[in-house]
């Protein structure tokens, strides 16, 4: 059976093209010139007898056998960390960072005061938090770029396991005294009499309420949109507006009376999970797998 080895100075570069999503821009955060990065380039791709990426104007989009390489570097950077830290661990120097991917909501209210609870165990350990859209948190954890992920889901994910779910209410969101707080639930086709204040198209909300919309024979007409929460909770405050949303998302608002909610009288939209992801096969660096232990044993907060 032929084994390959890739150099790790290709793989280095690679991954670099890949965040950049070009050769110059990679050039730029390597501090090497762009004829550098082309060489690696073309040399992976020769030995994989493969394209990694397709060339564009505006710079490089990484094809579905790049997609495969990156997942594999991102894996054996991932795992050569995890073995210095295990190794800084038997010498007394034991320092380790754990990555985490998070769902906007759920990631910046509940997660912070879980670190820090943690910290006051296991002072040595360090965290790094992304907020992402809930789709792009499972491909982090995937990728190796995040060891452990929190987010939305409604359905099983490949390579993912999950380690814990609990029940992902979507509500409706208004201001105190609108039209629609006289109900008790509220149906899809109710809100479009209302400007409607959604997240940009794409993100995980979205296409599930691109699909219940449909069922309904209903379009989702925003009034306004953004990927930042809180503006869209702004633009709530200022008229009629509605906004649909998990109601640990909009936990601050609504605990401090600015906000009022409505539950959705729909099953669709309410069959989602906040789910603690891990890939399937990667093991966790022994920090991520105590924190791991301590979120599954401490899951209040996340629902």
């Amino acid at each position: 059976m032929k084994r390959f080895h890739f150099d790790s100075t290709a793989l280095r570069y690679f991954l670099t093209v890949v965040d950049t999503g070009s050769v110059n821009g990679a050039a730029a955060r390597l501090n090497v010139v762009s004829s550098a990065v082309s060489r690696q380039i073309a040399g992976l791709e020769q030995r994989l007898q493969n394209q990694l990426f397709e060339r564009h104007p505006k710079g490089m989009r990484v094809t579905e056998v790049g997609r495969i390489l990156a997942d594999h570097a991102r894996r054996v950077e991932a795992d050569a960390a995890r073995t210095y830290a295990e190794i800084g661990g038997q010498n007394g120097r034991y320092t380790q960072t754990v990555k985490i991917a998070g769902a906007h909501g759920v990631a910046a209210r509940a997660l912070p005061p879980k670190f820090a609870a943690f910290q006051a165990e296991h002072p040595t350990v360090r965290f790094n938090l992304t907020v992402l859209d809930a789709g792009l948190v499972t491909e982090r954890v995937r990728s190796a770029q995040a060891d452990i992920g929190v987010t939305y889901s409604h359905a099983a994910e490949k390579d993912i396991a999950v380690i814990y779910a609990g029940p992902a209410e979507i509500v409706a969101v208004m201001r105190p005294g609108h039209p629609l707080a006289q109900y008790d639930a509220l149906h899809l086709p109710q809100l479009t009499a209302y400007p409607l204040a959604l997240p940009e198209g794409g993100s995980a909300l979205r296409r599930l309420l691109d699909m219940a919309s449909s069922l309904y024979n209903t379009t989702l007409s925003p009034a306004f949109t953004s990927n930042h929460p809180d503006a869209v909770y702004q633009y709530v405050l200022a008229g009629n507006a509605v906004t649909l949303c998990a109601r640990l998302t909009a936990a601050a608002q609504l605990n401090a009376g600015r906000l009022i909610c409505r539950p959705m009288d729909d099953a669709l939209l309410n069959k989602g999970q906040i789910q603690i992801q891990t890939h399937v096969a990667r093991p966790l660096p022994d920090a991520a797998q105590r924190f791991l232990h301590f979120l599954r044993d401490d899951t209040a907060g996340l629902t």
